[in-house]
């Protein structure tokens, strides 16, 4: 069994689907313990060319886009939703219509079930709140660094040359 992408899942009772906004706690995190994301998509299966079995949810985690960001991308993706247009949120769209939110992507593991708790969905008039809420936790500065040591080392290795 080859792994397949579900653009909507059910896990622990609630109904994830594309394009909207959740949050959980995640106890296996490396940074951020209280995910907030808006849903990819899930990969269920083995993978091909090494048999690992893969059992995860993608997203892009809001805490890691800088602040002034974030608040403009949740304003422009509001629209679709209000309007009943929400488009299916694909990594093609990303890269596409969003390059800046590509270095946010993150995947949380669905087993043990018991990594993901306290999931749901955030209802359509609590999006601002909680997006303007969640200010206070801005992962961005991370990514600034590791952009920046990337950007370095380009440079440094082209003035070796």
């Amino acid at each position: 069994m080859s792994f397949k992408i579900y653009t909507s899942i059910k896990h622990n009772g609630v109904l994830l689907k594309s394009g909207y906004f959740y949050q959980f706690n995640y106890s296996a995190f490396q940074h951020d313990a209280n995910p907030m994301i808006i849903f990819i998509s899930a990969i269920k299966g083995i993978h091909p060319n090494t048999g690992h079995q893969w059992r995860l949810i993608q997203g892009i985690n809001l805490n890691y886009i800088p602040r002034t960001i974030r608040k403009r991308f949740v304003e422009t993706w509001k629209v679709n939703i209000e309007n009943g247009r929400t488009p299916e949120f694909t990594w093609k769209l990303v890269k596409r219509q969003y390059p800046y939110l590509q270095e946010s992507f993150r995947r949380y593991m669905l087993k043990p079930v018991y990594y993901i708790k306290n999931l749901e969905e955030i209802p359509f008039n609590r999006i601002d709140q909680e997006v303007v809420g969640s200010l206070i936790k801005d992962f961005s500065k991370t990514l600034k660094r590791k952009l920046g040591t990337r950007i370095k080392s380009f440079f440094m290795k082209r003035k070796k040359k």
